[in-house]
């Protein structure tokens, strides 16, 4: 018999999973990855589910499980990832990032809307839905998304029996309004990479050398600015281009929800959603250099940056490392050594049609959370899609959201908001039982059938 949803009970899981720093980019967080695994696959056992821990090739932490339906029914594959991203300056956070904090209708801290939410609205779908499940339900959470997810292919070759589904469901994308909720039909793929220059042994004096002898931070960023025009339109033969004509959000949107200040004009070429749906884009999210407060006198002989490169869909990843490989060695000035390291990697997906578990989630999805459900690119990626469609080509991709642009993932002062997680819980129990009924009314006319 289903249940009512239970917000205090939502909140708690969402708590309990918000205080664990599982943050897989940091090997000094390891023990936490391995920490949150436990803690999400408990709380599934705590649901009759058989769930367990396991990884593949030394990766990290996932959980899995199966608990089997009505005989006829549909499989569901219910995905998130417990990982995080790393928190940054901790004196931008308004609140302690590993603890959920409320306030003003949403809940704040690190991973509460990528992706602990998802694990919470799981949760609390499968305890409304009761003991007698309309489908068979299996789990992946995964432990190493916010990384590129590299042995996530190794993983479901291993597990595949335990996985093995007809529909996946995956809310890890974003909604267009918090109350507005979107499915997503297409998904960038991802190629982090480190750009490390050298162009001597050991620091000199500018003032002897400067002029003759070049610096590595000077070097990398002549390296940095080759990679776009003047109108930041990314540069680098090889990688593909946006097509589709997208059209995305409008350019007040995107500058509300981004702050973007007054007089700073976008960048990049074609439609916004080619842009930010579609198209490669190039993001330095990091260097490292002297800093300028109180920096010496000195020629550089090492810097490095981050370099993270958005792909379009269609793009493959080890391709596009290739032509990136290409850019920087003939464009690296003066002959100095550079080096690149890849510390994410991840393929992109399209859908190539609206599929029945499609339309089946847009109705659910337009019933609880009281506003028309709509398809939409999403400039993010979830390598987990393209290996589960590699590895299960006929699988049935549904791809909901609990987060919105108010959310800040990955950012400080990360937040969901609680009506978001309980409609997509609502959301998510309706398409659940609504794949059972479909099952259940198919199966009684094959059998009636003379």
């Amino acid at each position: 018999m289903e249940m009512p949803i239970d917000e205090a009970r939502l909140v708690q899981d969402l708590v309990r999973f918000g205080a664990i720093a599982s943050i897989s980019a940091d090997p000094h967080h390891g023990e936490d990855v391995h920490s949150s695994a436990q803690t999400v696959a408990e709380a599934f056992r705590e649901l009759g589910m058989k769930a367990k821990v396991v990884s593949a090739q030394g990766g990290l932490p996932a959980v899995i499980g199966r608990r089997e339906g009505p005989e006829g029914a549909p499989t569901v594959l219910l995905y998130a990832h417990h990982d995080v991203q790393p928190v940054g300056d901790r004196s931008l956070w308004s609140s302690d990032p590993f603890t959920v904090t409320a306030r003003s209708g949403r809940l704040y801290g690190r991973g509460t809307a990528d992706d602990k939410g998802a694990i919470a609205v799981h949760l609390e779908a499968l305890r409304c839905l009761g003991p007698d499940l309309p489908v068979t339900i299996a789990i992946l959470i995964e432990g190493e998304e916010e990384v590129g997810s590299p042995t996530l292919s190794a993983l479901l070759s291993e597990h595949l029996d335990q996985l093995d589904a007809d529909v996946v469901l995956a809310p890890d994308s974003v909604n267009i309004q918090t109350m507005h909720p979107s499915l997503t039909v297409s998904l960038r793929g991802l190629l982090n990479v480190i750009v490390t220059v050298q162009t001597s042994q050991h620091q000199v004096h500018s003032g002897l050398y400067g002029g003759a002898v070049p610096d590595a931070i000077g070097a990398l960023v002549r390296i940095l600015a080759s990679m776009s025009d003047d109108v930041g339109g990314v540069v680098i033969e090889g990688l593909m281009g946006a097509w589709t004509g997208a059209s995305g959000q409008s350019e007040s949107d995107i500058r509300r929800q981004s702050g973007l200040l007054d007089g700073v004009e976008l960048i990049g070429r074609g439609t916004l959603g080619e842009r930010v749906w579609d198209g490669p884009a190039i993001t330095i999210t990091g260097i490292d250099a002297p800093p300028a407060a109180g920096a010496a006198n000195v020629l550089s002989p090492r810097a490095r940056a981050a370099v993270s490169v958005r792909l379009t869909p269609e793009q493959d990843p080890s391709d596009a490392l290739k032509a990136l490989e290409a850019h920087v060695r003939s464009h690296t000035p003066w002959g100095a050594d550079v080096t690149l390291e890849v510390t994410a990697s991840g393929a992109g997906w399209r859908a190539e049609k609206e599929t029945p578990g499609v339309e089946r989630a847009h109705r659910s999805l337009t019933e609880a959370f009281g506003n028309a459900s709509v398809a939409v690119g999403v400039g993010g990626g979830i390598p987990f899609i393209a290996a589960l469609v590699e590895a299960l080509p006929a699988v049935d991709v549904v791809v909901t959201a609990i987060q919105d642009p108010q959310s800040h993932a990955h950012a400080p002062d990360e937040s969901v908001a609680l009506s978001a997680l309980v409609a997509a819980t609502r959301a998510e129990m309706n398409f659940l039982a609504a794949l059972g009924s479909d099952a259940a009314i198919a199966s009684r006319t094959e059998t009636s059938c003379p």
